[in-house]
């Protein structure tokens, strides 16, 4: 069913906005708001979406979308601008059913207090790309958040990913070697590949004050990639995903 929308005060207006900014509600309702042309188009078949919101003025442009559910919603501008977390809205969105929680694979990337969203989704894209590997976010900000998907690329329906507190961490990480990434660990170049077999774990912490005390300690091999410029550290998804690609490849 396609409808026109005018007002910003309707109910789906609302329950939209709610998604947007409400963790918890995301979570409840298991449904993440998508925005952007390139990344509804690019996500993948087995996805549910519920429904699609589209600005009145590009209704033409964005009419490829309207077989992907019943629900086609044609908005005018001061609605799109209601529901969208962009500073320039781009015009069309999408609610999303989020895939079913997975078992944890044997490769794990362990997120430790990470705040950005726009680092966040640079991971859970990353592990897209790699394939194979699960996200844990521990007391991390929220994967669901509509920067963090759109920073994701749609990764967050190909990867899965859990949210956890600190206090979870060793239930989630038991039976896995962790390694786990600081300025101050052994030079991941140096290491043997054959120790990356079996169950195992990257980790690495947040932007301002890195890894855990309680992560640390139940590390088993503290890492780091060699710097020689005059830098003391890197941005913390693009050291992971340095390590992973390490890992993945240069190890082999």
């Amino acid at each position: 069913m396609r409808q026109y929308i005018t007002s910003a005060r309707g109910e789906g207006v609302k329950f939209v906005k709610k998604l947007i900014s409400d963790s918890s509600f995301r979570r409840e309702r298991n449904l993440v708001v998508v925005e952007g042309e390139r990344t509804i188009a690019d996500l993948p078949a087995h996805v549910r979406v519920e429904s699609v919101y589209i600005l009145k003025e590009k209704e033409d442009k964005f009419s490829r979308f309207f077989g992907l559910c019943g629900d086609v919603n044609i908005c005018t501008e001061n609605v799109m601008r209601a529901i969208s977390s962009a500073v320039t809205p781009p015009g069309v969105l999408a609610v999303v059913q989020l895939p079913p929680q997975r078992e944890q694979g044997d490769r794990l990337i362990v997120l430790d207090g990470i705040t950005d969203p726009g680092n966040m989704g640079t991971v859970i894209r990353t592990a897209a790309a790699l394939g194979g590997w699960d996200v844990l976010c521990v007391d991390c900000c929220s994967a669901t958040s509509p920067k963090a998907v759109r920073a994701g690329m749609g990764g967050i329906f190909r990867v899965n990913v859990k949210e956890i507190s600190g206090e979870e961490a060793e239930k989630y990480t038991r039976g896995y070697k962790i390694f786990a990434l600081d300025m101050h660990g052994e030079n991941v170049y140096n290491i043997k590949k054959d120790e990356f077999t079996g169950r195992f774990a990257v980790a690495v912490g947040g932007e301002a004050f890195g890894l855990s005390d309680g992560l640390r300690k139940r590390a088993d091999k503290i890492i780091s990639l060699p710097m020689p410029g005059d830098m003391e550290s890197l941005n913390a998804a693009v050291s992971l995903a340095v390590t992973l690609y390490t890992v993945e490849y240069a190890l082999k």
